[in-house]
């Protein structure tokens, strides 16, 4: 497993453009598992097609607003589907899944650790890093790019004073 606190963070391949000081942010898209996306998405897009047959049954007026709430209910992991990205800016790492959006200060994450955890977070993929950050919180992403993501967090950190987090 791979940890911040380990020197291994930085794969020795890592290209050396990467490694150059860049002043925008930086955004990571989700990996995506197929499987994971079946199991998630497939069960309610077929509890969704249930319920939308019956609803053709419902008199007019029920009909619009039952559709409206079963698109609203439906529509939110689709959301999440499409947008779940990881960004990295100067102090911050923001992680985005449809509406749900958590900021973390650089400065507080303590470990970053390679994980196959399903539980739930906003990763698209089980393969994930667990980070560990602000004494005892903990979140589980996916980026794409696992190895650009972790070369480009570490460095941002060390470009903020952050260095590398305590043992």
């Amino acid at each position: 497993m791979r940890n911040l606190q380990t020197p291994r963070i930085l794969a020795a391949n890592v290209n050396e453009t990467r490694a150059s000081t860049h002043t925008q942010p930086r955004r990571y898209r989700s990996k995506i598992d197929g499987l994971l996306v079946l199991a998630l998405a497939g069960v309610p897009l077929v509890l969704f097609l249930t319920i939308a047959a019956g609803v053709f049954a419902l008199p007019a007026s029920l009909r619009l607003a039952m559709l409206a709430v079963m698109a609203g209910f439906f529509g939110l992991p689709l959301w999440s589907f499409l947008a779940t990205h990881y960004t990295i800016d100067a102090n911050t790492l923001t992680v985005r899944s449809g509406p749900f959006r958590w900021v973390i200060a650089l400065a507080q994450i303590e470990s970053v650790t390679a994980t196959r955890d399903a539980r739930s977070g906003p990763a698209l993929s089980l393969d994930r890093l667990l980070v560990r950050y602000g004494g005892g919180r903990q979140m589980l992403i996916s980026p794409q790019d696992k190895e650009a993501f972790l070369h480009d967090l570490e460095r941002t950190r060390q470009q903020a004073g952050g260095g590398r987090p305590s043992p």
